[in-house]
């Protein structure tokens, strides 16, 4: 089985499945249809696509996860009601103590904050406002991952250019690139997490919500540097020709290369992000089978030199 990402953005398409094909038909009548097999996400951002009964039921049945975006951030996520099958795994994710999901979170946010760390000693050479990250970086206290982003999107905004920036979810611009390229990211990781068995309801870190899926978002955290590295790229190499920042056809394609492009790894290896993203998914999913949460390996960037 393949894992394509779809993504349905043009206004007013209409989405459907017939014979195991997923067909997408456009104002202008024109039909591109992809194998249903071959199909791994689905991603709707356009504001009013039409999505057939037969796409829905028959993606459930793929298990193939479908996040409906508005403003390109996922707002609602369409899972099967099957979504493994694993028993054992399942019971293993609702048991789990509270000091097994402490210390999973924990190694989550070490990696997440060193792989920040990171990206931003090569986006930036003020040496206080890295500094600064590195105290932070050391702590242990709960406010640690809230002071370490504070000064991580300083950084970033000034490289850009961009002072007056704060990370926020319903902003358009770099906030809206910012969106889209988590949104990718998500679908991958819901992707894989449905396909090995693991439950998104029960995570580690973040909070149990209604229309969540805490553990895609707690697995999603050591990754966002990737997608935040492609987005920095891609707004400077805009910046020569004063283009607007708009989630357009291209930058939908760069975010989606992001999927296959080789992250170096600390234990050395190199493997495209989305063989990265099977290693730290499969090594969760033991972790929780035998209660052992060394088993548990989230991706550390290895080397510091980050390509755009």
């Amino acid at each position: 089985m393949s894992y394509h990402f779809v993504d349905i953005s043009e206004p007013g398409a209409v989405v459907s499945v017939k014979d195991r094909q997923l067909a997408c038909r456009t104002k202008d009548g024109q039909v591109r249809s992809v194998p249903l097999e071959d199909v791994g996400a689905v991603l709707v951002t356009s504001f009013s696509a039409l999505l057939h009964s037969s796409f829905l039921v028959e993606s459930a049945k793929a298990r193939i996860a479908v996040v409906l975006c508005e403003r390109f951030k996922p707002v609602s996520i369409l899972l099967p009601v099957v979504r493994g099958g694993d028993t054992l795994l399942t019971r293993a994710q609702i048991s789990a103590s509270p000091r097994l999901r402490d210390t999973l979170w924990r190694k989550t946010i070490d990696a997440k904050v060193a792989n920040q760390l990171t990206l931003l000693e090569s986006l930036s050479d003020d040496h206080a406002l890295l500094d600064a990250f590195r105290v932070q970086a050391k702590r242990t206290d709960p406010g640690r991952e809230g002071n370490c982003a504070r000064i991580y999107w300083e950084g970033l905004a000034a490289r850009l250019g961009e002072e007056r920036f704060r990370r926020c979810r319903e902003e358009d611009g770099l906030n809206a690139l910012l969106n889209y390229g988590y949104g990718v990211l998500l679908t991958r990781v819901l992707q894989k997490m449905l396909a090995i068995g693991l439950d998104p309801m029960y995570g580690v870190g973040h909070a149990v919500r209604e229309r969540a899926a805490p553990l895609a978002y707690d697995l999603m955290e050591p990754f966002r540097p990737v997608f935040d590295r492609g987005v920095v790229a891609w707004v400077e190499d805009r910046a020569a020709t004063g283009d607007r920042l708009v989630v357009d056809s291209g930058f939908k394609r760069a975010m989606l290369d992001l999927v296959h492009r080789r992250e170096p790894a600390k234990d050395g290896s190199s493997l495209s992000l989305d063989h990265t993203l099977d290693r730290s998914i499969g090594s969760l999913r033991e972790a929780f089978l035998t209660g052992k949460t060394t088993i548990y390996k989230p991706w550390i960037r290895r080397s510091s030199k980050w390509d755009g």
